[in-house]
């Protein structure tokens, strides 16, 4: 086996080890618990029936349906192990959280594809290596027990699908994307700025795409509960009516801490609602990426497709109202290239991730010492919250400087 085959499946299995040895952590026991609940209900009264009815009274299913289904799988590979569904189990505990581990060893084989072709071997292994060892990623999946590397893994396939000029494939792993978690479609209006430049390229995209999404709905329509995925999508907007809800970002910074107490349909002014406010930040930003990026996006330019991405993601995060805290993870993933472009890029790009990290402490304590220093330093959530704003500034001047278009 070549030595960069060695190397890489080395930074995998690390990736593995490293996250497997803390989901013994019983992490953010209602998230865990669901997610055992929805596989095991999925085992046992059937993908379609659980969004119907959960065995002992647990949440209906309020993700998508590939979601679903991956977690169905897993519940049967489970209890085709250990006979029963133990919720309580430590084994069970640290199963559920296997799917978001494998989703990490993916995203650091696709970080390698995609910088290994671009600037070089090593610098594929070692953005590998550096999201192995992430500790937002670490926190996020294998203490916390969340899902968010799983749809972020499939934005990054698709990306690496569309940089190796496969376009079938790049639109299946993005219908498979907006099928796992709502939030992937952040990422959509890039990719149809990448797409338009050929109306027929296009429509075979959106073909491929409904096909796609078609085939993964159809035991769901077999089992009559495509209304209750409907109403999954439509009811993941304003479901919950806070300005934040748990989120550092500009609106916690603003509001000193106090965003999860206010309604987000309130207007500050008189005018509009801090929800209105929010899309309009939002959209101008997103607008205002998207233009600097248009050129080198149409180009496929792979440095721009990722900074991009990065920035669109950070911004969803830090603008929009009714933000989770865990909704900064996919920069996480088209952030960690960024350490690439140059020093300070690469120290912005840290500063926000150990920033998001504490933003996940904040919200489920890991030990007595983070609990003591929310204590210590009360406004210690306000100076993240504004630190993840200017560093998402400077990324954005940064990002003007390397590619807008100079004037003459």
């Amino acid at each position: 086996m070549p030595r960069k085959c060695n190397a890489l499946l080395l930074i995998i299995v690390l990736a593995f080890i490293v996250r497997f040895s803390l989901t013994w952590h019983p992490g953010y026991g209602f998230d865990i618990g669901v997610y055992q609940g929805w596989a095991r209900s999925g085992v046992e009264l059937g993908m379609a029936n659980s969004y119907t009815e959960q065995i002992g009274g647990n949440m209906l299913p309020d993700y998508p349906p590939l979601s679903i289904t991956m977690l169905t799988g897993f519940g049967h590979v489970y209890k085709w192990m250990f006979e029963d569904f133990d919720l309580y189990s430590l084994s069970y505990r640290m199963y559920i959280k296997l799917p978001s581990i494998f989703a990490d060893m993916a995203i650091c084989w696709l970080l390698f594809l995609i910088l290994g072709k671009k600037k070089g071997r090593k610098v594929g292994l070692l953005a590998a290596l550096a999201y192995a060892l992430n500790p937002a990623s670490l926190y996020d999946g294998a203490i916390w027990g969340q899902t968010d590397a799983i749809y972020s893994m499939w934005l990054l396939a698709a990306i690496a699908a569309w940089l190796y000029k496969k376009r079938d494939l790049t639109a299946i792993l993005l219908a498979c994307s907006i099928l796992t978690k709502f939030q992937a479609v952040v990422l959509f209006p890039m990719f149809a700025v990448m797409v338009s430049t050929d109306r027929r390229s296009l429509l075979r995209f959106m073909i491929v795409g409904i096909m796609t999404t078609l085939v993964i709905l159809i035991p769901y329509a077999i089992g009559g509960v495509l209304q209750e995925i409907v109403e999954v999508y439509t009811g993941s907007i304003g479901h919950y009516s806070n300005v934040t809800i748990g989120a550092y970002n500009f609106w916690w910074s603003l509001l000193a801490d106090k965003g999860w107490r206010i309604e987000s349909t309130l207007s500050p002014f008189g005018l509009l609602s801090y929800t209105q406010w929010g899309l309009m930040l939002f959209g101008s930003l997103y607008a205002w990426i998207l233009w600097i990026f248009r050129k080198d996006l149409r180009r496929s330019n792979v440095d721009a497709i990722i900074y991009c991405s990065a920035l669109l993601c950070a911004a969803f995060f830090l603008f929009l109202t009714q933000m989770h805290e865990r909704y900064l993870y996919p920069f996480v993933v088209f952030g960690l290239p960024l350490i690439f472009m140059g020093r300070s890029i690469a120290a912005a790009y840290w500063i926000m991730i150990i920033a998001f990290t504490i933003n996940l402490m904040g919200v489920m304590p890991l030990s007595p010492i983070d609990r003591a220093a929310f204590a210590e330093f009360d406004s210690l959530d306000v100076f993240i919250a504004t630190t993840q704003v200017w560093m998402f500034v400077y990324l954005l001047l940064q990002a003007q400087k390397r590619f807008l278009p100079k004037r003459r």
